[in-house]
């Protein structure tokens, strides 16, 4: 009786083997995240005669785009919709005769953005995006918080072939590919930052954002001189408060369309200057672990 019992107890598990094979899982593929950024270094096209600084008698001076918006933008790749998103499926990769034998089952863009109190709200909404057609491609940075991570979560089926190419010869198994893009800060990328600001008006006022020349150069001059110090030295936490009060002191909080034009750092709700340099300020604080009393 025994004997027998433990029979059929072998036969269920081989019988099984192929269900179990079909329910397959493999662990997500996370691929380490990538740092974007609110502002980068830029130029105008050289082709077209660049966009330079007028000097009267002197003809002109060098380039005055210092900086552009970043834009996180995510290329599919391919045209195939049964086999899409190869830039981000690794079976897209496999050499043999699996190549190209991958079907997307389906596809996820969530968007998380930490919380920043300040007198006007700032950053994105969080959201989640489900199918292939409805995930957005193109995200505008420049007004990001950082920390703001994006992940994208591929999941597909490959079939197995045999070894000779004749055909499948096991249930599909399904497989997922995660990436991710995270908002970073630096000092550097707030020297971006501020060269954007400074050159971008407030809607059709043409008023710059951060208005004003003397301020415009004493917001670099301390970014600057922060990068050549060392976050253990006490005089770092100076030179950023005296920053951070710059900011403060400097901020115009003021109705949206209001095209005065005071000298300052323009906070609207389209325009959230100030409370994105301060944002960026205290991230790149923690981040550097910088000793401010009080803080």
């Amino acid at each position: 009786m025994k004997q027998t019992i433990l029979l059929i107890m072998v036969a269920l598990i081989v019988l099984s083997v192929p269900v179990m094979a079909a329910r397959v899982v493999n662990k997500p593929l996370e691929h380490p995240c990538f740092e974007v950024y609110q502002a980068y270094c830029g130029q105008t096209c050289i082709d077209a005669g660049g966009n330079e600084v007028f000097k009267g008698l002197n003809g002109l001076g060098g380039d005055v785009i210092e900086a552009v918006p970043g834009i996180l933008a995510i290329n599919p790749g391919g045209t195939d919709p049964a086999q899409g998103w190869p830039n981000y499926v690794s079976a897209s990769l496999t050499s043999g005769p699996t190549d190209g034998k991958w079907t997307v089952t389906n596809v996820s863009m969530r968007k998380t953005v930490p919380t920043y109190l300040c007198t006007i709200a700032i950053g994105g909404a969080a959201v989640l995006q489900q199918g292939s057609a409805n995930i957005r491609l193109w995200w505008p940075l420049m007004y990001e918080l950082p920390g703001t991570k994006w992940v994208l979560t591929i999941s597909y089926k490959t079939i197995p072939w045999d070894d000779d190419g004749a055909g499948p010869n096991l249930a599909a198994t399904t497989h997922q590919d995660v990436w991710c893009w995270e908002v970073d800060a630096t000092l550097a990328s707030m020297e971006n930052l501020v060269d954007l600001f400074h050159e971008l008006p407030v809607g059709s006022c043409q008023v710059p954002i951060i208005n004003g020349k003397d301020l415009y150069e004493d917001l670099e001059e301390a970014l600057a001189t922060l990068e050549t110090m060392d976050p253990t030295d006490p005089e770092m936490a100076e030179v950023f408060n005296s920053f951070i009060l710059l900011i403060e002191d400097s901020c115009l909080t003021v109705e949206c369309g209001s095209c005065s034009s005071d000298l300052g750092i323009r906070n609207t709700l389209e325009n959230p200057a100030c409370c994105k340099l301060l944002a960026d300020a205290d991230f790149v604080i923690d981040k550097l672990e910088v000793n401010i009393p009080g803080k």
